[in-house]
């Protein structure tokens, strides 16, 4: 409310209802005069910000230290004097993204440690590889386009295999185990062998509609060859690639996941008639809310022990434990079921999340590595 001098006139500017108070029934406009300084927009703007953070800040403390409170007091329709649960959850992801980014999770390289083989394990790959080529190459119906391919993958074979029956320590010198990066495998020699997206192609016209790939391997594969030719088959550079792109992707994943969250919330309290999909909605929201500024609250002090050469071990361990109480209590308070039918929904629902971050995780981390 302005605090401007209320109309004489009882007649609404914005709809021209008749007016019985300040504020019309209808469209809810105050019946002040139109005409404003611009240091009333300024105290406006101000009184605004003010009234934000107030109510922030109030309904901050209902979150924290009243689990599952402010999801009962919006499923009884008092909703005036919180914060809206979308203005909050955006407000509270923007900041602990905005912090976490900047802060904790700065783009580094990412060192990939992969196993040395033994030699012996090398060269027995490699004979089977060798008879792989030749059966394919004895095929009547393989297309002439990877007969070529197939000839100097063998010979690269046939190359290796002599080196390493040579001399044993010359594994970092094969030609044809190059280590590049594979984003999915390929069935036979002929895929193996090419090594652009445009080969593949083109091998993909030489043969007949029903033996071509469908449309998902297509995909994949041409992206596999467009990674390798990107970054030269440096498969190190192509996994920080695809974890830095699939680490800024956090915000969606859990974007996406709280709807999902709340349908396993809905598939176990499915008997509770008096709650709908929304209200299942409107607790994860709360839900994931709190557990952002919890995070945010031990990150901050990690790095206060940091600085202190305090151990962190312990502090940890406060928060996990803290965290895992927070979402037990929330359920219970909103709920309203026993303890240990509580824990048993609990249990599940922990089961269920991990389910639902790992098919979330799967599914942008394959999108991470298709966006490069």
């Amino acid at each position: 409310m302005s605090h401007l001098p209320e109309r004489s006139e009882k007649v609404c500017l914005n709809c021209g209802a008749a007016l019985h108070g300040r504020f019309c029934h209808v469209c809810g406009q105050e019946n002040i005069a139109p005409k404003e300084s611009f240091w009333h927009l300024v105290t406006h703007f101000v009184y605004d910000i003010v009234h934000f953070d107030g109510k922030f800040f109030s309904t901050l403390k209902y979150l924290l230290f009243r689990p599952g409170f402010l999801s009962h007091e919006y499923l009884r329709g008092r909703r005036a004097d919180y914060l809206h649960p979308i203005r909050m959850y955006v407000f509270t992801s923007a900041f602990f993204f905005l912090i976490f980014f900047s802060f904790y999770q700065k783009d580094e390289a990412v060192y990939i440690k992969e196993n040395k083989e033994s030699a012996a394990s090398i060269l027995k790959k490699l004979k089977d590889r060798r008879s792989g080529l030749q059966k394919d190459l004895t095929d009547t119906g393989m297309p002439a386009m990877a007969l070529k391919p197939l000839q100097d993958g063998l010979a690269l074979v046939e190359k290796d295999i002599t080196l390493l029956e040579r001399d044993s320590t010359a594994t970092d010198q094969l030609q044809s185990t190059n280590g590049a990066f594979t984003l999915m495998s390929f069935e036979n020699e002929a895929y193996r062998s090419l090594k652009t997206v445009a080969a593949y192609d083109s091998l993909q016209k030489s043969l007949p509609r029903n033996q071509r790939d469908g449309f998902f391997t297509r995909k994949l594969k041409r992206q596999n060859l467009h990674l390798n030719e990107k970054f030269h088959g440096d498969s190190k550079a192509i996994w920080k690639s695809i974890i830095q792109k699939f680490r800024h992707l956090f915000p969606q994943m859990l974007f996406v996941s709280l709807p999902l969250f709340a349908l396993a919330l809905m598939a176990l309290y499915g008997r509770r008639r008096d709650y709908y999909y929304v209200n299942h909605v409107i607790y994860s929201i709360h839900l994931f809310c709190a557990t952002f500024i919890i995070i945010l609250a031990a990150l901050w002090l990690n790095t206060i022990w940091g600085y202190l050469h305090w151990g962190t071990d312990w502090l940890n361990t406060i928060f996990t434990l803290a965290s895992l109480y927070y979402w037990y209590k929330s359920m219970r308070n909103f709920y309203e079921q026993g303890r240990w039918k509580t824990v048993l929904k609990y249990i599940l629902l922990f089961l269920m999340s991990l389910f639902i971050m790992m098919l979330v995780f799967t599914v942008f981390f394959i999108f991470s590595a298709m966006a490069i």
